[in-house]
């Protein structure tokens, strides 16, 4: 009886706690919209991918001193605006779409982690994610330009 009552409650535990195919999809289309809303200047499809408390940073060098650069969502979105007219960054694939990359490394109940990138502006991103009231959200971004 008791391992029956056991298997009882590990088998309605999984689906609870477990990542399902619609975290899957809905994360990527949180990296999908805070990247494609940010070439194409859709400021409406970053602040519904993006926390209002984003932390997007970078760490740079000039010489012996190393910092970091910082970039809330209102700065996020403002340079977005700026691409409603063209990116103004170089274009490593002209005449090409952006295609943007996006590979899943963990969700763990209402967190998950992620990374994006793409050929035609040069950079990759490393996201955290959490899922608040239903819906999943970028709370962090640390992005540099691709090594390839």
């Amino acid at each position: 009886m008791k391992k029956t009552l056991f298997l009882l409650m590990a088998v309605i535990a999984i689906p609870a706690f477990g990542q399902t195919k619609q975290d899957t999809l809905e994360i990527r289309q949180a990296a999908l919209d805070y990247v494609e809303g940010w070439a194409t200047g859709d400021v409406a499809r970053i602040q519904g991918a993006v926390s209002p408390e984003l932390s997007k940073r970078r760490v740079a060098a000039a010489g012996e001193l190393v910092y970091v650069q910082d970039m809330s969502r209102s700065l996020l979105c403002a340079s977005a605006m700026g691409n409603a007219q063209g990116v103004r960054m170089q274009d490593f694939t002209p005449g090409q779409d952006l295609k943007q990359e996006i590979r899943i490394l963990d969700i763990d109940g209402i967190n998950a982690s992620a990374k994006t990138w793409n050929e035609k502006y040069g950079f990759f991103d490393y996201i955290h994610l959490t899922k608040a009231s239903g819906k999943w959200m970028i709370v962090n971004v640390l992005w540099d330009m691709n090594t390839k």
